[in-house]
């Protein structure tokens, strides 16, 4: 009795003594294929270096949907690991906006709440939600106004960590003197890109892009002169990073209606380096929908129409700066192609469109009412976005054959990466510190693949006579074994 007693007490106390040390030591195992619930390298390493208190206020609506539970959850157990993690004070305030004042509050602090159609039972109401968080780092602030499914937390957490500590940021310049397109065409790349850089704009011809990490030259519409081409030599020949967004392939849908190829220049340094934009329009069968106005006589309306002009990018290489991208929509690009040069750039394609694509020669004719079949689909996997790096100077060139989808993202298509690739490749170009790894690592729960209704129909009845087959097979072995053992017990001399 004292030996049981004194086990049950063993067992009690080694309990209570990990509940004790699990409450001031946060860690877990992460067993994912992905790793999707561990800090990277990048996060450690931030917030390891961070040498300003951190407060974090949580505003969050206490009864939730099951499925915004458990990102409130991720969220939490994420900001606990960086709490572990941390060489400072780390304080977390979960604060449940449930009156009016509260409410007020987290309005005032930034916080957006959401509105979600709640289903119980028979009823149906309009729940309001609050999930976004205030980061007090020193003294910065900086707020997650609503934290969703699509939010990258954790990118979002160690830019701010990496905001407060790094006291020089890189310096981007947008080159300007040739038609480019002005910042504020670009709000939402520029917005971002300002949280950990420095952005200018320079003149190739006034040598103010020296101690620029990055140079962006995007949609340059008129011819650069030898002596800019030169000056562009010399950065890069000195370690400096080029962002090209070219618009090669220039498409005119009112009149004349046709599309031709505007050449500024920059084709024939990067053609020296390996690269060769060539003279064409990639068609796509995976394209966007574009809205044109028709005329049927006196009558003007809009028509939306499958524009393979357009296409959907999906294909990406296994590179850092398309790391987690999904899609792209371009308008209107030229294919790239490897060329060899005796310069020592290493060419990697970066975007491709996809197995039914093709391309036209320019200048192109644009059929509106044209009916597109496999023919017109005879060159797959065109390159649409390339890099050259040089190991020997650590330059390096992103090129991608469109510019106009930086402008308006939202006028195109909302759920496109087109600003992420833009900024990944900035970030990279500007510092390969791993960040961007972190811009696409989205919380994501496992679900069930679909299966064919062949398939269902097996397991349907797999799960209903499996079991009924496993107590037979169970009853049908202890019959056996009891049956043996009567008629072992029926000879002499056995000893059960």
């Amino acid at each position: 009795m004292k030996k049981i007693l004194k086990d049950t007490l063993s067992v009690l106390t080694g309990i209570l003594l990990v509940n004790i040390i699990s409450y001031f030591i946060f860690f877990r195992w992460d067993f994912t294929h992905t790793k999707r619930y561990s800090l990277s390298q990048v996060s450690k390493n931030s917030i390891r270096q961070n040498t300003e208190p951190i407060v974090v206020d949580f505003y969050v609506t206490e009864d939730l949907p099951q499925d915004v539970k458990k990102l409130v959850k991720e969220f939490q157990s994420l900001l606990k690991e960086y709490k572990s993690l941390s060489n400072v004070n780390f304080t977390i305030n979960t604060i449940y906006p449930d009156n009016r004042e509260k409410e007020f509050r987290a309005t005032q602090e930034g916080i957006i709440p959401s509105f979600k159609e709640i289903r119980e039972r028979d009823l149906e109401k309009i729940q309001k939600i609050y999930c976004g968080a205030v980061f007090h780092i020193g003294n910065n602030k900086t707020v997650l106004p609503a934290i969703s499914f699509d939010t990258p937390i954790e990118y979002e957490i160690t830019r701010m960590l990496k905001q407060a500590s790094d006291t020089i940021k890189p310096r981007i310049g947008f080159v300007r003197g040739h038609g480019e397109t002005t910042l504020n065409l670009m709000s939402e790349l520029i917005d971002e890109l300002s949280h950990l850089t420095n952005i200018s704009v320079v003149d190739l011809n006034l040598n103010t892009f020296e101690d620029c990490n990055v140079l962006c030259l995007i949609d340059p519409k008129d011819n650069f002169s030898p002596y800019e081409i030169a000056q562009l030599e010399k950065y890069l020949a000195k370690g400096g990073r080029l962002f090209i967004a070219l618009n090669h392939a220039i498409g005119l849908l009112e009149h004349p209606n046709n599309g031709y190829i505007n050449s500024t220049g920059l084709e024939d340094m990067l053609e020296k380096k390996g690269l060769k934009i060539k003279n064409d329009f990639i068609v796509d069968n995976n394209c966007g929908v574009c809205n044109f106005e028709q005329e049927y006589g006196f009558l003007k309306f809009q028509q939306s129409i499958s524009f393979p002009y357009c296409p959907f990018i999906t294909n990406f290489s296994k590179h850092t700066i398309t790391y987690g991208l999904r899609s792209m929509l371009l308008i209107f690009a030229s294919s790239i192609e490897q060329v060899k040069t005796a310069t020592p750039y290493i060419f990697t394609p970066l975007a491709q469109s996809s197995s039914i694509s093709g391309v036209q020669q320019a200048p192109v004719f644009f059929d509106l009412e044209k009916q597109w079949t496999q023919k017109d689909f005879n060159h797959p996997h065109n390159t649409v976005a390339a890099l050259l790096t040089n190991e020997d100077n650590n330059s390096a060139i992103i090129t991608i054959t469109d510019a106009d989808f930086l402008i308006n993202q939202s006028a195109i298509d909302g759920h496109t990466d087109n600003i992420t690739f833009a900024l990944n490749s900035i970030e990279w170009l500007a510092d390969n510190s791993g960040l961007i790894q972190l811009r696409n690592k989205f919380t994501t729960f496992p679900v069930l693949e679909p299966v064919n209704e062949s398939s269902r129909e097996a397991l349907k009845y797999l799960n209903f006579f499996l079991p009924i087959l496993i107590i037979w097979g169970i009853a049908f072995y202890r019959y056996k074994y009891y049956q043996r053992k009567r008629e072992n017990r029926s000879h002499p001399g056995y000893i059960d």
